[in-house]
């Protein structure tokens, strides 16, 4: 008897593996058609959007749809936009995150304790809470419907979250490495740049993409700081768009759709494994 309860007890384990893999497919076709079949549609040609019975398939390929958002449309400017604040936000976000959370984590001065409360106390709030401040000091300073209205806020809305992480990650190194650097002769800004930021690479990799994902989605920011057409970015401009379409066109509001989902798709896929690392070694550590 007790055999044959051993030898049962592998196969049910094995079933319920199996089970277990059978409803993360189906939950993972469940979610990945939709993104597939907006792709799909954007590539159709437009006479075989409304042809029925509908196939799977497209019967050739076409840039039509894409060709005609970035050309005859303003799609090409709020893509611009979009690319040029998103980008600078995460190159001052990175850069300011990895001084700071080198501070933060492998120096000790002053109120270092009691800085960092605050800056975990600014993480409670939401940031909603920040938009009708911004705005009124936007609108004094005259900086509104401008790159700069959009990039300083998104810096200081994502800077919390970098130097949580990045100070997680520096905490975390050996304090033999940072020894032998100094004794071989490393300046400060050597010890930093050449021997400690190379060791971050996953939390500034998890931190690229925490701050590019927000700055490239974010739509409420946009939609109140941007009050005119030519300084609105692709979240925002996705809805001009539609309306200017004034019908559904399938085809093209699919093309729009992709073009605001693929900038985020593509660096996640490429850096996953460093996102993962980099969460992990600078907020669980940390």
């Amino acid at each position: 008897m007790k055999s044959q309860q051993q030898t049962t007890r592998p196969v049910a384990g094995k079933r319920v593996i199996r089970i277990s893999y059978l409803i993360a497919i189906a939950a993972a076709i469940v979610f990945l058609f939709p993104p597939f079949w907006m792709l799909e549609t954007s590539l159709r040609p437009t006479k075989e959007i409304y042809q029925y019975p509908p196939t799977i398939l497209p019967s050739r390929l076409t840039l039509e749809n894409y060709i005609y958002v970035l050309t005859e449309m303003e799609g090409f400017r709020y893509f611009l936009n979009s690319v040029i604040v998103t980008v600078s936000t995460v190159l001052l976000v990175v850069v300011s995150s990895a001084m700071g959370g080198y501070a933060f984590g492998a120096r000790q001065f002053r109120g270092k304790n009691l800085l960092y409360l605050g800056i975990v106390f600014v993480l409670t709030i939401p940031y909603i809470m920040y938009l009708i401040p911004i705005y009124m000091m936007e609108d004094r300073l005259g900086i509104r419907n401008n790159w700069l209205g959009l990039i300083l806020p998104y810096v200081a809305l994502n800077l919390p979250w970098g130097l949580l992480i990045m100070r997680g990650a520096f905490s975390t190194i050996p304090l033999e490495i940072r020894d032998a650097a100094i004794i071989d002769g490393c300046s400060e800004f050597q010890l930093w740049y050449k021997v400690l930021l190379p060791i971050t690479r996953p939390a500034l990799a998890a931190t690229t993409i925490i701050t590019f994902v927000f700055a490239w989605q974010e739509y409420l920011f946009a939609s109140t700081l941007m009050t005119k057409n030519q300084w609105q970015t692709l979240p925002v401009g996705i809805v001009w768009l539609r309306d200017e379409l004034q019908t559904m066109v399938f085809g093209r509001v699919g093309a729009m759709f992709v073009l605001s989902f693929l900038p985020v798709f593509i660096p996640f896929v490429l850096l996953r494994n460093f996102f993962v690392r980099g969460l992990s070694e600078g907020m669980l550590k940390g």
